[in-house]
């Protein structure tokens, strides 16, 4: 199994895996989440961070899931990018989240399950009055 690191500003990663382990409680085994205070110290963060990815280390790799491309969190994941060990997927949303929980039990490698996960968080993003014509 692939373990995952949600990493955002704020209480964000602790409120948005609290809520996808209320619809899928397998998401406690092998995630995790780290908030980044606003006035962040980004030297003790990046120390942090780099203790928990040798924590989570698998063979199977880590992914990181940060809140926007651009933002604290991303930034300070990007220097631990490394493609087939750690992953970082930007733009965490709940639907991902519930997809992760439904990817868990089957043996997918980390670059497929990053590309999975993209690809059902930007699927939920819906302007709900086209939707609703049919459009």
């Amino acid at each position: 199994m692939i373990p995952v690191l949600v990493l955002t500003h704020g209480d964000l990663a602790t409120s948005i895996l609290e809520s996808a382990r209320m619809i899928d409680p397998h998401l406690v085994e092998d995630t995790d989440a780290v908030t980044l205070p606003w006035e962040v110290d980004t030297d003790a963060a990046t120390a942090d961070l780099r203790h928990r990815l040798k924590k989570m280390g698998s063979g199977a790799g880590v992914l990181i899931l940060t809140d926007m491309f651009g933002g604290t969190a991303t930034n300070l994941a990007l220097p631990f990018l490394e493609p087939d060990r750690i992953e970082i997927v930007t733009g965490v949303n709940l639907p991902m989240l519930v997809k992760l929980g439904s990817l868990r039990g089957r043996e997918i490698p980390l670059n497929e399950l990053a590309s999975r996960l993209a690809l059902a968080g930007q699927k939920s993003i819906r302007l709900a009055s086209e939707f609703l014509r049919g459009r």
